[in-house]
């Protein structure tokens, strides 16, 4: 027969006392190491749950701290404004497009939202009369663009790589500017591009591309210095952007250039051309300044 309801009741009941003998035999330290060992596996068990929740945070927390917010991005803005007004007030030579349409276009850079899309790519041309004034402007706009951070832009003398090695020049470039952009750098300036071994140009195609460029979040100055003495102010934007097209089809591309058509040709040349020319603008001269100082 089954055994009773009494009878498994009391099996429970003598292990249970049985139990508890044992557990009142054991000595103190036997007893408190018995407990402490569970204290320690449970903390290890919590400890291994609490783990992943410190990391996620800690994850938030950083993309949140190093991640510019809109009071960031709106102080950026609001710097770049004050000195572009300042440079407004010293170079008072300037036809208004410059400011007007370099201030709108840098700005929205800034302005836009995070990660932004493509760099921005200002060309700024001038004739011999006004190569001061361009070295000038060139690098405090584009000082401007990065005053937020109070890191100066990064400076590229093309002039002075003229007759090295293209391939040389090619891989010094790159290197100047992605450890500069690396390092926190958000703008870079390009003297006398024009002057640039032709081949070595083409390392623009990995920095001015308008979808897949190393550095998005920068803005990058050329200059381009023509070679005639003057340039007429009554010339309208589309009549200098095509000027400096063909001034650098001739530099870059003519066969009578030492080290230059073998490196680039016309096909290069164009979709270079597509990826720096976004905005073109004209410098001119100002009476008040002297060689090698800025206003």
């Amino acid at each position: 027969s089954s055994p009773s309801k009494s009878s498994i009741y009391g099996s429970f009941s003598d292990d249970d006392t049985v139990l508890k003998s044992d557990l009142g035999n054991q000595s103190p330290s036997t007893s408190s190491q018995h407990m402490t060992g569970q204290h320690k596996s449970a903390s290890f068990v919590q400890m291994k749950w609490w783990w992943p929740l410190v990391l996620i945070a800690a994850l938030v927390i950083g993309s949140f701290w190093f991640s510019p917010t809109p009071e960031a991005e709106t102080t950026a803005v609001q710097e770049f404004q004050n000195q572009m007004k300042q440079l407004m007030n010293k170079y008072q030579s300037q036809d208004e497009k410059l400011w007007e349409r370099s201030l709108t276009f840098l700005k929205k850079h800034l302005n836009s939202s995070q990660p932004r899309p493509h760099p921005a790519i200002l060309l700024l041309t001038a004739a011999r009369d006004a190569e001061e004034a361009l070295k000038c402007l060139s690098e405090q706009i584009a000082d401007a663009y990065s005053s937020f951070r109070s890191v100066p832009a990064i400076r590229i003398d093309g002039a002075g790589k003229a007759t090295q090695d293209s391939d040389t020049v090619k891989q010094e470039v790159d290197q100047e500017l992605t450890n500069g952009f690396t390092n926190g750098q958000s703008a870079a300036v390009v003297h006398r591009f024009e002057s640039l071994p032709a081949g070595s140009a083409l390392i623009f195609y990995k920095y001015c591309d308008h979808e897949n460029a190393a550095f998005k979040d920068v803005a990058l100055v050329l200059t381009v210095l023509l070679e005639e003495e003057t340039l007429e102010t009554s010339l309208g934007l589309k009549e200098i952007e095509e000027k400096v097209r063909d001034f650098l089809k001739v530099k870059f591309t003519n066969s009578d250039t030492p080290n230059s058509y073998k490196h680039m040709d016309p096909d290069k040349l164009s979709g270079l051309w597509s990826r720096i020319s976004h905005l073109v603008l004209p410098v001119q001269p100002e009476n008040d300044l002297k060689s090698g100082i800025c206003l």
